[in-house]
Parts: C-alpha cells; sequence; structure tokens
C-alpha cells in the first residue's frame, strides 16, 4: 500500500499507527451520518465539522483524493415513531430532516461527501448481507420475522467496548438465543414499512445499514471509518463484528476515527454530554442566528478530534478572538503590501526563516494523529509575530520605500496563511488586496480613491481643529463600516479593509 506518512491512533489497540493507503493516494472512507428524525443540534455538527476538518488535511495538505461515503439512515423506530404523532408519513418526515441537514453542512461549510446513500435505496444490498450471514451459520431467524446476529459464533467481540458502555442486550425479545444477539433484520409490526425476506417481512436493524452500505461501494476492507465516539458501542462493534464474518477477514477497516463529544454545564456546574434524550441539546439554527459558521469552526479547531470539548461562553469567545486576530492581521500585512503602511521593523530574512519553521511544525503536527490544533497555534503564532512587527512605532518613516524587501516577505506569510486557514474551512475576512471574491478591482480602486479623499479631509480637520468636518469622517467611516467595509485610522493615514456578515452581526448586536 502507499504510507502516506502519517500516524493516526487506533481505538482498538489504544496506539498509533501509520496510515497506508490500499488503493495508491486514495482515501476510501465511510462516515456515519445523521439518522433524519429531528433538527442537527450542535453535538451533531461538531462531530461533522471535526470530520470535515481532517478530510480536508488529507486533500488539501497531503494532496490525497478522498472519497468519502455517508450513509443516512431515512428509516428507524425514531423516524416511524415521529412520524406517526405528526401524522405524516415516514417517508416525507425522512426527506424534511435530510433536506435540513444537508442545508446545514452547507452552512457550516463541510464538504458535501463523495457519495450519500439512503437505507431505503439500498434495501436490497442489505437482504443480500443478511441472507449471506445466515447461510454462513452467523445469524438465526425468530417466529416473528425477526433476523438476529448469534455474538456466540463472533471470534472477537467487544473490542471498542468500555465500562458503563451499554450494548443491544434486548432479553425479552422472544426468541434470542442470547441476550447481546443484536437484530440484524426487524420483524414487521402494525403500521411500519415493511419489505420481504425470506425469513419474514419486516425491515432493517441499525447496524446492518452501513455494514452493507460501505460493502457495496467499497467491497470486502477499506481504508477509514469515522463518527462520534458514542458510536463506538455498539454501533461500531457490531457492524465490525457481522463484517468480519460477512468477508471471512480479520480486518475491515484499518482505521477507525471517532470524533469526542460536545459537553456543556449543567444546573450544578458539572460538564455533561449534550444529548436530545438529556434535554440539553441545542439546535444549530439556533447557534447560528448568534454565531458565524467561521467561529464555531474555530471552535472545533481548538481541541483534537478525539477531545471531548466544552461549550462555554469563554471558549466561543476565544474562538472569535483568534478570528478577529487573524482578520486584523490580514488587514494590516495587505496594507503594508500595498504601501498604505510604513514601517521600518520587518526583517525580510527572519520572516522567510520563521515561515519556513512554520510550514515544517505543521506538517509535523498533522502527520501525528492530524494534530491540527497544535498546527493551528504555530500559524497564529507567526500572525501574531508579524502583526505585532507591523503595529510598532516606525523610528524612520524614511526608511520605508516601494522597494522594502519585507513587503514580500509579509506577502508571503499573508498568502501562507490566508491559504492554510482557507484550506482547513475558513474564510478569513480577506483584506482588499485579495479579496477576489467579494469585490472586483473597481470597487477596490472606488474604496481606495474614498478612503484617501477621506484621509485628506480628516488630516486638514485635525489641523484646523474642525470638529464638524471630524464628526463627518466619523459618520463616513461608520457607515462604510455597516457595509462591510472597516476603515482604520492611523498617525497621518488609513487603511480599509473588508469585514465578513457575521461580524457586522455581531457588532450590530
Amino acid at each position: 500500500g502507499y504510507d502516506t506518512g502519517i500516524l493516526l491512533y487506533d481505538p482498538i489497540t489504544r496506539d498509533k499507527k501509520p496510515l497506508v493507503l490500499q488503493s495508491g493516494r486514495v482515501v476510501k472512507w465511510y462516515s456515519c451520518g445523521p439518522t433524519v428524525y429531528d433538527s442537527t443540534h450542535v453535538g451533531h455538527a461538531c462531530s461533522y465539522v471535526r470530520t470535515d476538518i481532517m478530510r480536508r488535511i488529507l486533500n488539501r495538505f497531503f494532496d490525497l483524493d478522498v472519497v468519502l461515503l455517508m450513509g443516512v439512515t431515512d428509516v428507524d423506530d425514531k423516524i416511524i415513531n415521529r412520524a406517526r404523532e405528526l401524522g405524516v408519513t415516514y417517508e416525507a418526515h425522512a426527506r424534511k430532516y435530510e433536506r435540513e441537514f444537508r442545508e446545514d453542512l452547507e452552512n457550516l461549510g463541510v464538504l458535501p461527501p463523495t457519495l450519500f446513500m439512503r437505507v431505503s435505496e439500498h434495501i436490497d444490498a442489505i437482504l443480500a448481507f443478511c441472507s449471506a450471514l445466515k447461510d454462513k451459520g452467523f445469524a438465526y431467524a425468530t417466529p416473528d420475522g425477526s433476523l438476529y446476529f448469534e455474538l456466540a459464533k463472533c471470534p472477537e467481540y467487544a473490542v471498542f467496548r468500555t465500562p458503563g458502555s451499554v450494548g443491544d442486550e434486548d432479553v425479552k425479545a422472544s426468541g434470542k438465543r442470547d441476550a447481546r444477539d443484536f437484530a440484524l433484520w426487524k420483524g414487521a409490526k402494525p403500521g411500519e414499512p415493511r419489505w420481504e425476506a425470506p425469513w419474514g417481512s419486516g425491515r432493517p436493524g441499525w447496524h446492518i445499514e452501513c455494514s452493507a452500505m460501505a460493502s457495496t461501494v467499497f467491497g470486502s476492507s477499506f481504508d477509514i471509518h469515522s463518527g462520534g465516539r458514542d458510536l463506538a458501542f455498539p454501533h461500531h462493534e457490531n457492524e465490525l463484528a457481522q463484517s468480519r464474518c460477512y468477508h471471512g477477514v480479520s480486518t475491515w477497516v484499518n482505521h477507525w476515527l471517532h470524533t469526542g463529544q460536545v459537553h456543556v454545564c449543567g444546573p450544578d456546574g458539572k460538564p455533561t454530554k449534550m444529548a436530545k434524550s438529556l434535554g440539553n441539546a441545542m439546535p444549530l439554527r439556533q447557534f447560528l442566528e448568534t454565531h458565524s459558521a467561521n467561529v464555531f469552526r474555530m471552535f472545533c479547531l481548538q481541541k483534537p478530534y478525539k477531545a471531548d470539548v466544552l461549550l462555554t461562553p469563554d471558549a466561543l469567545q476565544g474562538a472569535e478572538s483568534s478570528l478577529q486576530a487573524l482578520n486584523d492581521f490580514c488587514g494590516n500585512a495587505s496594507a503594508y503590501v500595498r504601501g498604505q503602511v510604513p514601517t521600518a521593523g520587518i526583517v525580510a530574512s527572519e520572516l522567510y526563516t520563521l515561515l519556513e519553521q512554520t510550514r515544517s511544525k505543521l506538517r509535523n503536527a498533522f502527520a501525528d494523529d492530524l494534530d491540527y490544533p497544535v498546527a493551528v497555534s504555530s500559524v497564529l503564532h507567526l500572525a501574531s509575530h508579524i502583526n505585532a512587527t507591523l503595529q510598532a512605532p516606525s523610528k524612520d518613516i524614511s526608511h520605508f520605500t516601494h522597494n522594502d524587501v519585507g513587503r514580500a516577505a509579509v506577502a508571503a506569510c499573508l498568502e501562507f496563511i490566508t491559504d492554510f486557514f482557507r484550506n482547513l474551512g475558513l474564510e478569513l475576512a480577506m483584506a482588499p488586496a485579495h479579496s477576489v471574491a467579494s469585490s472586483s478591482s473597481t470597487l477596490v480602486r472606488v474604496l481606495d480613491d474614498a478612503v484617501a479623499f477621506r484621509t485628506a479631509v480628516r488630516n486638514h480637520a485635525l489641523e484646523i481643529k474642525d470638529k464638524v468636518l471630524l464628526q463627518a469622517c466619523d459618520v463616513l467611516r461608520g457607515q462604510l463600516e455597516s457595509e462591510g467595509v472597516k476603515v482604520k485610522d492611523r498617525k497621518m493615514n488609513s487603511t480599509w479593509e473588508f469585514i465578513d456578515d457575521a461580524t457586522i452581526k455581531t457588532r450590530g448586536k
């Protein structure tokens, strides 16, 4: 296989092992998607954003082609029960929340999966998988038309189980040989969707769906399987057991990636997992009314993918502050590169050295279990260093010329930093020199002229101490900011930069 040079944590051995791909530079990746019975909450969103970050790292920083298959459960107890309560069909209910989920991913800047597979459209593949397990002696039927996987015949089980984790033990189910045996197929019940099967009509069990759909696309083994850590047991455990037996392999998935969970402070002040069942789940759309997708992604970037994260106002403020510092850097650096800000503090050779050191640090961090918080920290340090230098008072403005070699070094760092965050899915409030998407060259020239005219008026007003003119300059600055253009007044000069809609919304609160 192809050795990517990346080490990934293995939750089975609890150690790191090399990511070696089966098919050249292609990453075959299955991601557990949603059960579409209700709106996405912040806990779900964090898992999908973290998965998106890891996918982007493999693709953008290691030049790997990622084929990401996401399975969506659109036939399930929760969907059926909720649809019945609302008096709608299960299909209509599932489609409504599937559409909402896809919109949520887009709003979060999550890249769409390469393939999006619904359970309801792959019943034949699921039936074939079930039949093969029964024919091989790993499954048995019960009088109610259900089919169960017989765990006693599975050589290895509970590799993901941890103390306190709960499995599918249902001793009430009639005909089960062992309380731990889980349903591959659920016998039909009145008023529920059903499909015909040799052992009785019914519908798929939860775990079989992912195994069948992943096997349909990737065959007997693939590179990465991801999902929230709460899915490790029993869901991934049961997937692994039935897939090993179906394919006759010891290794079905080379790497399991389990993302940590979002916690919130409970009434007693102690961190508690965010979950709908606990009544503390914040709907994503409600969250995005007061926070931008950029702030949420920066929040997700603060902790390793395996770690639990505590959602607090302080943590979100920290993410917002980091973004603001980056946007300030972009504005200051762009103004310097464009010749608007004189400074004698930039030493080009030192900056190029720091840039290469940062590049090396982030590569090493990504290669070590995709450690993006360390990589982000090193890039933020580079931006902070340059920003502090640019804002330091210049001792001798006469040293500044349009041929200043420092401008090339700052331009290189600006390009590197904005590309780095764009590749991780963060769009910075770009400075005019890089704002191709948000402006035309004509708009840039008009704003340049307008700000230059305002600067001339302001300098004259300061000289003659004309309060009316100064107030008019302040009003214009406020009007421009409300339209997404931030003007920064310096000693004898002014610069401008674009700010994003979320920043305008936040400042207008």
